[in-house]
């Protein structure tokens, strides 16, 4: 319905007095807006106060030009409104809403997507937690955003593809290696000196033990068995607890193919007539300070070793090779100050870096009945991902991560995502879904079923809370679009918190079925409309949608 706003006051901009140049106001961005208070009607928009510079007259005298000159057979439109200093506030009729009943139930799944990403490529890459330990519930918010983004993408029409970038290789897989390989031989009765640097969780001893298991002989193996061992059974279970959790990928890129491929020493080779890039100390360094970083950095040390810059920019440069219009990354928040580094690197590899969105997310507070949960370190306690789902459901954990912008804190606490309450926000959201469900098994059971041809009924749902749901149904699309362009999925749950709250409100108020027939038949529709509403929103989350519960 905004959309629909929108064109008809651009299609009259052109028109006001003294507009000039038509194609350049047709261009002025128009907002519309839903109302906080509903006597400045169903939708308003500002436009004439950011005109008033370009038309140099009084904003309240273009708002009473431009409301002039919209249409005025509009039979969804009961009347305009303008409001000092500048606004137009616009009042609808219900049957505005009421053919959203028969647009969700008549395109099912379908409703809410849209083709304007169509012939876009697009990557998401997101977790790409390094191989040498389990997902940890930070991880797991990253996941669900990720998930979540791809299919927003996916609904908008664009081409999605999902990457896991393995970081194979270096310093780190080394340090892998020697703490399996210690704890194997604490294991087998020999005293040991335990790695400084090394991996202290539980699961390094059990990945010894198993390696043992499955070959006595490992403790004969070097390091680089060792290290190779440890990274396929991470991976696995990372794996695993990925699919637990809904989550899979297109492709998973490997680091270390980068280098068996080639592509990083042609990166230096290329990068070594570069103007942001000079030789000190026998070091390659990228000139980052020059865009804000806190010094320059180094890509190849003076052992000829490459650092992880090095791999990035690699990869970074063979993901646009695969032809992709935008590249999304989701870093953690502590990555911040690489995201300039990186874009600036992009650019001195004649790559436009606004082609590279990177969206931070921010750490998890994990709580139980309000008190604080240790956190995983490399020494200290580990609580992992597979944990949170064993404990609260998949469902509970990806709506919970869901629910706040992924660049603010969250608290997960762990007995309200176990509620089987109206406190759990994911139940809440559930359980207005099983109740319209309910509804129309009941219906059924009566030889009752909306269909479109109770659309003739519509005319009957007159309460306030009726137009209410209806409206809000209208936005769903919307919300949808606007989730999509922002890459922010919190705006589904916070729709759906809403819709759920109203859907609740008229349940416990009203009754479906009653002696009239043609008033129940219009209510079926209502609720069929909200139950297919409130699914395909889920299913974008990746959170199911329960007949029962």
């Amino acid at each position: 319905m905004r959309e629909q706003l929108v064109e008809l006051i651009r299609n009259a901009l052109p028109l006001l007095e003294g507009a000039g140049d038509p194609e350049a106001l047709a261009a002025f961005p128009v907002l519309v807006s839903i109302p906080k208070n509903a006597q400045f009607g169903d939708y308003a928009t500002n436009v004439a106060l950011g005109l008033a510079k370009v038309l140099k007259r009084s904003p309240l005298h273009i708002a009473q030009d431009l409301a002039g000159r919209l249409p005025a057979n509009l039979t969804w439109l009961e009347r305009v409104e303008v409001a000092k200093p500048g606004f137009i506030n616009f009042f609808l009729k219900d049957q505005a809403f009421h053919g959203t009943l028969l647009q969700i139930i008549l395109r099912g799944e379908a409703y809410g997507r849209m083709d304007w990403g169509t012939g876009r490529k697009v990557q998401v890459e997101f977790v790409s937690a390094n191989p040498t330990g389990p997902l940890h519930i930070g991880h797991g918010r990253g996941a669900a955003l990720g998930g979540a983004l791809a299919a927003l993408l996916h609904a908008t029409g664009h081409t999605v593809e999902t990457e896991y970038y393995l970081n194979d290789m270096g310093t780190q897989m080394e340090t892998l290696g020697r703490s399996i390989q210690a704890r194997a031989l604490e294991i087998s009765g020999r005293e040991i000196t335990f790695p400084q640097n090394g991996y202290r969780g539980d699961y390094i001893s059990d990945i010894a033990r198993e390696i043992l298991q499955e070959n006595p002989e490992a403790l004969q193996e070097d390091l680089a068995f060792f290290s190779r061992r440890g990274q396929e059974k991470i991976l696995q279970g990372i794996r695993e607890d990925l699919a637990a959790f809904g989550i899979g990928f297109d492709h998973w890129f490997s680091e270390t193919s980068l280098y068996t491929r080639g592509l990083v020493d042609a990166l230096i080779e290329r990068l070594r007539g570069s103007e942001i890039f000079y030789e000190s100390e026998g070091a390659l360094w990228f000139k980052s300070s020059a865009y804000g970083d806190e010094k320059d950095r180094v890509v190849v040390r003076s052992n000829g070793a490459k650092t992880y810059f090095a791999s990035d920019m690699a990869y970074h440069l063979e993901k646009f090779g695969r032809g992709f219009d935008q590249v999304i990354d989701i870093w953690g928040a502590d990555h911040h100050g690489y995201v300039p580094r990186l874009k600036a690197a992009l650019k001195s590899l004649e790559l436009d870096p606004e082609k590279l969105t990177v969206v931070l997310v921010q750490l998890v507070n994990l709580l139980r009945e309000g008190q604080p949960v240790a956190m995983s370190t490399r020494a200290g306690e580990f609580v992992t991902l597979r944990a949170v789902i064993d404990e609260v459901g998949k469902d509970a954990a990806r709506y919970t991560f869901l629910t706040r912008r992924s660049d603010s804190p969250l608290d997960f606490d762990l007995e309200v995502a176990k509620k089987q309450s109206l406190e759990n926000p994911v139940f809440y959201v559930q359980y207005a879904h099983a109740r319209v469900q309910s509804v129309l098994r009941v219906a059924a059971g009566q030889e009752l079923e909306a269909s479109p041809l109770s659309f003739n009924s519509l005319h009957l749902l007159a309460l306030p809370e009726e137009r209410e749901l209806c409206k809000t149904l209208t936005e769903y699309p919307e919300v949808v679009s606007a989730a999509a362009q922002a890459l922010e999925p919190h705006r589904l749950t916070s729709y759906l918190g809403e819709l759920a709250g109203l859907f609740h409100h008229y349940y416990n108020h009203n009754r479906f079925i009653g002696d009239d027939t043609e008033l129940s038949l219009a209510r079926l529709l209502l609720a069929r409309a909200v139950g297919i509403v409130i699914k395909n929103a889920l299913n974008l989350l990746g959170v199911d949608a329960p007949e029962k519960m």
